[in-house]
């Protein structure tokens, strides 16, 4: 199901740096580690890099990364920097510059890419960013999680009873506007799986999506290293 995805990703992404200083490239964000010890001796540090359409830096996070200790290994330094950009993949969208993500990014520098800690990110990140960033990172979500066609199938079910539920209001499936209920949720159901997430969050919120789709999913609906294989 991964391989699938990894076809459609940028042609600009992957990895960067070196091995023992590594970063990634997704979409326009890199995140990539440095090693200053005049400024932290005991940790490395990060850059989050917002790139332009010429590839030129456009915008920029940086700090010490409380996270990674120098001591830390290579594997756990690579996937950091992988789980951090696959993260913030869909923010530059926006058009706001990483200003608005700040508190998010200095969460993750302190508490790592443990779930709880991504999780709490994810709810500042949801709260700054549009609605089309959250649509995008919820999509980009539940395809690393169930592949594209097991994710669309998921979704009709949860689409169908979300409608019935409080998405259509009076169109509830007992009343005579059955046939009407149907096509409408056929209609969203049809139009792929971005479509239902965009019903998903429109009806819920922005701010409570990805909440809501953790529950009826199972998933944590964060990025975390084994579905990038590293």
């Amino acid at each position: 199901m991964r391989n699938e995805l990894a076809l459609r990703l940028a042609p600009t992404d992957g990895w960067v740096g070196t091995l023992e200083l590594p970063g990634y490239r997704a979409g326009n964000v890199i995140a990539k580690l440095d090693d200053l010890p005049e400024v932290d001796p005991d940790h490395l540090y990060f850059d989050l890099l917002l790139l332009d359409a010429g590839g030129h830096t456009q915008d920029n996070h940086s700090g010490p990364c409380h996270a990674i200790a120098r001591q830390q290994s290579l594997d756990e330094r690579s996937r950091f920097v992988r789980v951090v950009a696959e993260l913030v993949r869909h923010v530059p969208g926006d058009g706001c510059g990483l200003t608005a993500i700040g508190r998010a990014l200095t969460l993750i520098r302190e508490r790592g890419i443990g779930v709880d800690g991504l999780i709490a990110a994810t709810q500042l990140l949801d709260d700054a960013c549009s609605e089309r960033a959250v649509i995008d990172s919820l999509n980009h979500m539940l395809e690393l999680s169930l592949g594209s066609d097991e994710a669309r199938h998921s979704m009709c079910d949860v689409v169908a009873e979300l409608a019935r539920r409080s998405g259509f209001g009076e169109l509830d499936a007992g009343t005579t506007l059955h046939a009407d209920f149907d096509a409408r949720v056929n209609g969203i159901n049809d139009g792929g799986l971005g479509a239902q997430v965009k019903f998903i969050v429109r009806t819920v919120g922005k701010m409570r999506a990805r909440h809501y789709l953790r529950g009826v999913t199972d998933f944590e609906m964060v990025p975390k290293p084994e579905m990038f294989d590293v």
